[in-house]
């Protein structure tokens, strides 16, 4: 009588854990697919090399001239200098 206590005991133990795993290996695919990082894509202008280093450029020379936003000639003036510079040390010639 004992063996067929512990043999529904197994089965029922079993049974609950394919139970559980039918639940935790779906979530655990949902989860993967709504944590991976989308990108984003401008439909119309393919990005060019020398557009993609142009910005970079440009966000550097900003952050370097953030301190004179007082004056705003001499910031724009010093930011096409950096921009300037920044381009022909990737190469590039005007």
């Amino acid at each position: 009588m004992s063996n067929a206590v512990s043999d529904s005991s197994n089965t029922s133990k079993n049974l609950s854990k394919s139970r559980i795993l039918l639940f935790v290996i779906p979530m655990m695919v949902l989860a993967a697919c709504a944590s991976s990082e989308k990108k984003w894509v401008h439909s119309e202008e393919p990005v060019t090399p020398a557009n993609k280093d142009m910005a970079e450029c440009k966000y550097q020379a900003a952050g370097s001239t953030a301190a004179l936003a007082t004056d705003s000639s001499a910031r724009a003036k010093e930011q096409a200098n950096l921009v300037n510079a920044c381009m022909q040390a990737k190469g590039y010639k005007q």
